[in-house]
């Protein structure tokens, strides 16, 4: 046993030694040099024209100290580390250690490929990783876009042609600047792949996100997680959105929400798309159009939401399906087109509106309103109101148009033009009992409205009416047309739309 043990030792110890003998040895050249000894270190001094081979590297600076015992040299003042044709590495001094084939760089360290610069005050490269590392600051430049990128901390690996940023990153571009915890930037396809909270500063916008990545080559950019892009007036929040710098289009995903602080709206949904040039937004899937007031908060329900605006005026469009639900004023049609230039909001195709007790119906409904405060509402073609009187008894107006006056959110006034009719009831002042009922139809008329009830009537052009007992033939009378319609949600509307539910409502 002693015998095998002592053989395997001889093996590992001359095994470990043919290992150290196979490290190649640094080769060097100069035109002047001298043999020092120094601590009973035996020295070379080396100058003028000094040159170092290791491997597949060529070194060279003005002056050197080589130490032939450890493998190592130390080279001073124009020093050049030539890896291979595509890059060098230059600085004011080296220390070099050849067994382990690491590099310590110090002094005005730059570091060139075909296509960027990097400088920094010290650099530790690799021979065996092909890897530069750096920890006191560095700035790259990219030859070809014309940026620059500045952070704290970073590793070029030279073979992949990659560099890793770490610590107040910023890349400035003369479009753009990004400003990162983490990042790394591909040199071969200008990509920048981001890790950690990043902000991306544009012309027109900031962008937020904690991983991602964007391409400087073909302008574009994908970010992820709680992504947050403002703009002048708006912010948009998604999980992911993916960014084109040429068409200024950003295409969200996931919990999208836009807020506008200027207009006090809110967007939301499952899609979206903001053009930042032409300052539009889209939003689709499971939308909601929000405003905010302190007087009402409108939700406004749809398939999707379009808003756009030019020098001349901003809408704000409202796709099919639409739900209106607020406080003062529900609704229900297709579209909505809101002009917020001239404050004009337009109800389109079979819409419904409701203010408190009053259901208000014709082809189009059309409103002027600003910050949350009505002011005029405009009926067309077969227009009615129908006002709720109590259980069984609604009060009633007709007309080709009826223009409706607000005063504090509630109808003050409504004038009925063409074709006017009105069915309404009276009551006793004394105990406020039904006991009238008043049939009217004149060419026009002008009512006043107090509390969403008929106060007075003024009747215009030959009118014709009669007023009966609410007994007998006077009960229960109504207009042609006369329909009472009952709310419904986007969800149950979208039902119906389905064809799931073939009576509708």
């Amino acid at each position: 046993m002693r015998i095998v043990l002592s053989i395997l030792a001889i093996f590992f110890l001359s095994s470990n030694f043919n290992i150290y003998s196979q490290e190649k040895k640094i080769n060097f050249s100069s035109k002047e040099s001298k043999g020092i000894t120094s601590n009973s270190r035996k020295l070379l001094i080396l100058w003028n024209n000094v040159v170092f081979k290791h491997e597949s590297s060529l070194m060279k600076c003005d002056s050197a100290i080589y130490e032939r015992s450890n493998n190592s040299f130390i080279a001073y003042k124009n020093v050049e580390i030539n890896e291979n044709d595509s890059l060098k590495i230059y600085g004011d001094s080296i220390h070099y250690y050849g067994d382990i084939q690491k590099a310590y760089i110090y002094g005005n360290v730059s570091v060139k490929s075909n296509k960027i610069n990097l400088n920094t005050p010290s650099l530790i490269y690799d021979k065996k990783t092909k890897i530069a590392y750096y920890t006191n600051g560095a700035t790259l430049r990219d030859l070809e876009k014309g940026y620059k990128i500045e952070s704290q901390k970073g590793a070029f690996k030279t073979q992949i042609q990659s560099v890793f940023f770490k610590e107040n990153v910023v890349l400035t571009h003369e479009d753009y600047k990004i400003i990162s915890d983490t990042l790394i930037y591909h040199t071969d396809n200008q990509r920048s792949d981001i890790i950690g909270n990043t902000e991306i500063i544009t012309n027109n916008s900031s962008i937020y996100s904690n991983k991602g990545w964007f391409d400087s080559k073909n302008n574009n950019a994908s970010f992820k997680g709680e992504v947050i892009l403002k703009s002048k007036d708006q912010k948009l929040f998604a999980d992911s959105v993916f960014y084109n710098e040429i068409s200024g289009e950003s295409y969200a995903e996931g919990n999208v929400l836009i807020k506008d602080d200027s207009a006090k709206i809110i967007i939301r949904g499952n899609y979206g798309i903001y053009n930042e040039k032409t300052d539009s937004i889209k939003v689709w899937d499971n939308s909601i159009f929000t405003q905010l007031d302190s007087s009402d908060t409108i939700n406004i329900y749809a398939d999707q939401f379009i808003r756009y605006q030019d020098s001349l005026k901003e809408l704000i469009i409202c796709y099919n399906n639409v739900v209106i639900n607020g406080n003062l004023i529900n609704g229900d049609c297709d579209s909505i087109y809101y002009n917020k230039t001239d404050s004009t909001l337009k109800c389109i195709k079979d819409p419904i509106i409701w203010l408190d007790k009053n259901q208000v119906t014709g082809e189009k409904i059309e409103f002027k309103a600003f910050e949350g405060e009505i002011y005029n509402m405009f009926v067309t073609n077969n227009s009615m109101i129908i006002t709720r009187k109590d259980s069984i008894h609604y009060d009633q107006i007709k007309g080709e148009q009826i223009n409706g006056h607000f005063k504090n959110n509630e109808l003050n006034i409504l004038d009925v033009n063409k074709n006017g009719q009105a069915i309404y009831y009276t009551s006793e002042e004394k105990d406020s009992l039904i006991n009238e009922i008043n049939i009217i139809s004149c060419e026009s008329m002008k009512l006043h409205m107090k509390e969403n009830k008929i106060e007075k009537i003024k009747f215009y052009s030959n009118p014709d009416g009669k007023t009966l007992p609410l007994e007998g033939n006077g009960e229960n009378v109504y207009l042609d047309d006369f329909k009472i319609i009952s709310k419904r949600s986007y969800q149950e509307k979208k039902v119906v739309e389905k064809g799931d539910s073939p009576n509708g409502r």
